[in-house]
């Protein structure tokens, strides 16, 4: 005659609900983190009841009892493994792991801006919400304001940029151009981040004035034949190339300029100096036309062939 053992009976039918209730879960979306608290205590009591069930039909005056504390470790050990894997498909953890597992990433072209400048507009602004990613600005004589450039980010469904309006967004106030690049959409998670970056260039009217306000990015100018003045505001590194530009007068003020020797600085030893090495200074090309301010920006480069 076989012995009853406790345990095999109440944990194989412990698994099989089990089995059958994860399986719902996945069709009827139950919350799988209250499976997850009471597992061990449904063990519990599924066990107490086949001991209560042994005990009432044993016949012997004595009845001895036989645990089989292998199923019972096992299917407590696998049952909770069980739910533990569905708790992270269903929380979107596992989603999260493959797609880290999964990322590549690529480079884009941005979809290209131009915009015909109107007769009254007489200023350009200049701002991002883009933080570390590179910005050329060239000056062309063309009355044609245009942005283009390349995007790297992970390849997603969620970083969509089929449109300028996605990247760029453009208003006029008054007798003022606003551009501002935006932030392209970005996923953080306890595992990683996922960050678009933008370089993008931007062709300006040489017949316009320009401001490049609080800017969160390296900034490289050419300002070729300029005819109007531009300005420049608290910008971590700029670099100033000149190599096209013949009548132009330079100001810089709390800024550090790093090869100042290249070129014929007249600078003010004013109290106003900044100990960590930025300065005021004047540089004046040609005829001196046009002006370039900087002002109280990080560093500045300067290229003048």
């Amino acid at each position: 005659m076989r012995q009853w053992r406790v345990g095999t009976f109440s944990m194989g039918l412990s698994l099989l609900f089990l089995g059958v209730f994860l399986l719902l879960t996945q069709f009827f979306h139950w919350k799988i983190v209250s499976v997850l608290k009471v597992w061990w205590p449904v063990i519990l009591v599924v066990l107490g009841i086949e001991i209560l069930l042994y005990l009432f039909s044993s016949k012997q005056e004595k009845p001895y009892l036989s645990f089989d504390l292998f199923s019972i470790i096992v299917v407590g050990i696998i049952g909770t493994a069980g739910i533990s894997m569905v708790f992270l498909q269903s929380s979107g953890i596992m989603d999260i792991l493959e797609q880290g597992l999964k990322r590549e990433e690529i480079t884009r072209d941005l979809p290209e801006f131009n915009y015909a400048m109107k007769a009254d507009i007489k200023r350009i602004v200049i701002e991002s919400e883009n933080q570390q990613s590179p910005i050329t600005i060239e000056g062309t004589n063309d009355d044609v304001l245009s942005l283009f450039g390349t995007f790297r980010t992970v390849q997603s469904k969620d970083v969509v940029v089929s449109k300028p309006e996605d990247y760029l967004h453009v208003s006029q106030k008054g007798d003022t151009l606003f551009i501002r690049l935006k932030q392209l959409p970005y996923r953080m998670s306890e595992f990683y981040t996922d960050y678009s970056s933008i370089h993008t260039t931007i062709l300006v009217p040489t017949s316009k004035k320009l401001d490049i306000i609080d800017l969160n990015n390296d900034v490289t100018l050419n300002p070729r034949d300029l005819k109007n003045n531009w300005t420049v505001n608290n910008v971590p590194a700029i670099d100033l190339i000149l190599d096209e530009t013949n009548n132009v007068k330079v100001s810089v003020n709390d800024t550090v300029i790093n090869n100042s020797d290249r070129a014929e600085w007249e600078f003010s030893n004013t109290e106003n100096t900044m100990e960590e090495g930025k300065t005021n200074a004047v540089l004046q090309k040609g005829k001196g036309g046009s002006a370039i301010h900087v002002f109280n920006s990080g560093t500045l480069e300067l290229t003048n062939h």
